[in-house]
């Protein structure tokens, strides 16, 4: 097994975070209404779309060798982002590829976002989860992410609001 490498995205990187997005929400293919599960591939897979969350966002990949095997999005708070208020940052699109699931790779990129947000002086992150997803709900509430409110449905499936308060940054 390849030693994993934690670092922060390239632009280079676009094709195999897009591919690895791809990869990890594959599994919700047999989950999902077709007309859902053709939703969430065309939002994955919108390459406009991903160009304009990495460029808002800071983006967290896990490479294991040369193949890039997890990535994460967080989003700064400043604007309004329905359904997070303008005042949280939030956590984006994790994913990692089947083949490397139970390693780690979620619960550490997530932790990199966590320590990113409370260094850059945020005060609430956010994210949400569904149904579909126990082993997602399981890692949030593991960390610390409460759930503030269930969200009108999306792709048919239940899905919940989390926050998790931030402790202050030490200026020094």
């Amino acid at each position: 097994m390849n030693t994993l490498n934690y670092r922060l995205a390239e632009a280079a990187d676009i094709a195999a975070i897009r591919e690895v997005s791809m990869l990890s929400y594959g599994q919700f293919e047999t989950m999902l209404e077709p007309e859902h599960w053709e939703k969430m591939k065309q939002n994955l897979s919108n390459l406009s779309a991903l160009e304009a969350l990495i460029s808002t966002a800071t983006t967290f990949v896990c490479e294991a060798g040369e193949e890039l095997v997890g990535v994460v999005f967080l989003v700064y708070s400043g604007k309004e982002d329905p359904p997070y208020p303008a005042d949280w940052a939030s956590v984006r699109r994790l994913g990692v590829h089947p083949a490397y699931r139970g390693k780690g790779i979620a619960r550490q990129l997530t932790q990199m976002c966590i320590e990113q947000a409370t260094t850059k002086g945020e005060k609430i992150l956010g994210l949400h989860t569904s149904t579909i997803m126990p082993d997602a709900r399981h890692l949030y509430s593991d960390l610390g992410f409460s759930i503030v409110c269930e969200l009108e449905p999306r792709l048919g499936q239940q899905y919940w609001l989390y926050r998790m308060d931030l402790p202050k940054s030490c200026p020094f």
